[in-house]
């Protein structure tokens, strides 16, 4: 009988001490939330970290941003500047990511501060591999096949213009082909017929028709024929139809 007795002490003392650890969780919880509420609601952290670091000199001051090519430094300058003299502890740095990353260029950036003034800033720009010709407008265009940003005459760049549906999508398979040939840079249109094979016009404005199956036989064949006319010859030309890997078809002005 006494055995039972006891058992149930136990039990009970049991409970007591749970409802004890929920109380005080409980509490906890609401103590962290009220610290929440008055130190970063209420800005009052945001100030604390703001004045000690104006009090000490932890503000930034500097900014080194590496060379750029096509992004003009002053946008990414815009950017950054409505935040100096900030805490360099407060810093957003994911939101001035996002905003450089706005910038038609910019592909990915890095952020880093020193922990004392200074925000290094580190810009990795889209490469354009071609000028797509849409809408009556030139769009330079990156190797996956993204629009970057309208020509722009300032932006010194030797690239082939590209025509055509879907000549976008194609437009890196095409290049990594010709590259291989000595033609690359004698050509400055490239026309995508059909959505399935190129014609390209060249600096001397001839006109090549190419292979569907074998782009880099045809500039192998138009280089071997080139070779036998001088240049009063060349300027006569008008196209030359290499899709035949056995002949070639002349038409001239």
């Amino acid at each position: 009988m006494s055995s039972n007795i006891n058992k149930k002490k136990i039990s009970l003392f049991t409970n007591q001490n749970f409802l004890k650890y929920i109380s005080i969780a409980i509490l906890s919880c609401l103590f962290l939330v009220y610290i929440y509420y008055e130190l970063i609601k209420k800005n009052k952290f945001y100030y604390i970290i703001q004045n000690i670091s104006e009090k000490y000199n932890y503000q930034l001051k500097n900014v080194e941003i590496n060379s750029l090519q096509r992004i003009n430094k002053f946008e990414v300058n815009d950017i950054i500047n409505q935040h100096f003299s900030q805490s360099i502890f407060l810093l957003p740095l994911e939101d001035i990511s996002n905003s450089i990353n706005q910038l038609s260029w910019a592909k990915d950036v890095n952020l880093s501060t020193n922990f004392i003034d200074k925000l290094n800033v580190e810009i990795f720009e889209y490469k354009p591999i071609g000028l797509l010709f849409y809408n009556n407008q030139l769009f330079y265009f990156s190797k996956d096949g993204k629009i970057i940003d309208k020509f722009r005459e300032e932006i010194n760049e030797s690239l082939i213009i590209f025509y055509g549906k879907q000549a976008l999508k194609e437009a890196h398979n095409f290049l990594n082909v010709i590259n291989k040939t000595e033609t690359v840079n004698m050509i400055k249109e490239a026309y995508y017929i059909n959505e399935r094979r190129w014609n390209v016009k060249l600096h001397n404005n001839i006109l090549l028709n190419l292979s569907e199956i074998n782009i880099e036989q045809s500039f192998k064949n138009y280089i071997k024929l080139i070779k036998k006319f001088n240049d009063s010859d060349i300027i006569t030309i008008k196209s030359i139809d290499l899709r035949d890997s056995e002949k070639a078809i002349m038409s001239f002005k």
